[in-house]
């Protein structure tokens, strides 16, 4: 990828290791959920691989100031998405939300970057309110599973809007222990959507 540019290589997109597990279904993404909350489809468009393309570009979403890289990729993997007979009539994609404070350091949310290329080629809006995050921590890598699902589990809230009987997209940018994915899941199942699916960039199997 070229270094400072917002333009994607072709290499990058040649040599991207996908999953297309909306195709053939990778079990360990799924099982992350199991068990914990009920998710309808789990899609994941690239692996992530340590030191590997994958990571760059998300270094490049998060910290080089490159929303355009998100959107372009969320647009490539709608378009992949589009191709399958069995995807839900999603009513609703929605990004997993920065705090506040984070995203004015950052000055853009990396997942919704990624949503509006996914909304783009998928044709279903973006909805930026339901769905907010109260209270920020700083990096949970150095802990397990559980600990994080506990944190994470007051960290998300959601408006009192009308989502009865309809099917949500949740986008982020990578899937690891899901614990960030579980805890939205969590508040936006309480206002009874027909299905909720979880749509990432990569994911660590």
């Amino acid at each position: 990828m070229p270094k400072g540019r917002s333009d994607i290589c072709p290499t990058c997109v040649y040599n991207l290791p996908k999953t297309k597990n909306h195709v053939i279904p990778v079990p360990q993404f799924a099982q992350k959920f199991d068990g914990i909350v009920k998710i309808d489809k789990v899609y994941v468009y690239s692996y992530f691989q340590k030191h590997g393309i994958v990571q760059k570009i998300l270094h490049q979403l998060k910290y080089s100031d490159n929303q355009r890289i998100g959107e372009t990729f969320g647009r490539y993997f709608g378009k992949d998405l589009s191709a399958e007979a069995e995807l839900p009539p999603f009513g609703f994609i929605i990004p997993v939300p920065l705090h506040p404070k984070k995203l004015r350091q950052r000055g853009y949310n990396q997942s919704e970057a990624i949503g509006r290329g996914v909304s783009q080629a998928l044709k279903v809006p973006q909805n930026l309110t339901t769905l907010y995050r109260k209270k920020h921590f700083n990096t949970q890598t150095k802990r397990n599973k559980i600990d994080r699902i506990n944190i994470m589990s007051e960290t998300f809230a959601v408006h009192d809007i009308d989502m009865i009987g309809k099917h949500i997209l949740l986008v982020d940018d990578v899937l690891t222990t899901g614990a960030t994915l579980i805890a939205c899941t969590e508040q936006l199942l309480t206002l009874k959507p027909a299905s909720i699916s979880i749509a990432v960039l990569a994911g660590v199997k």
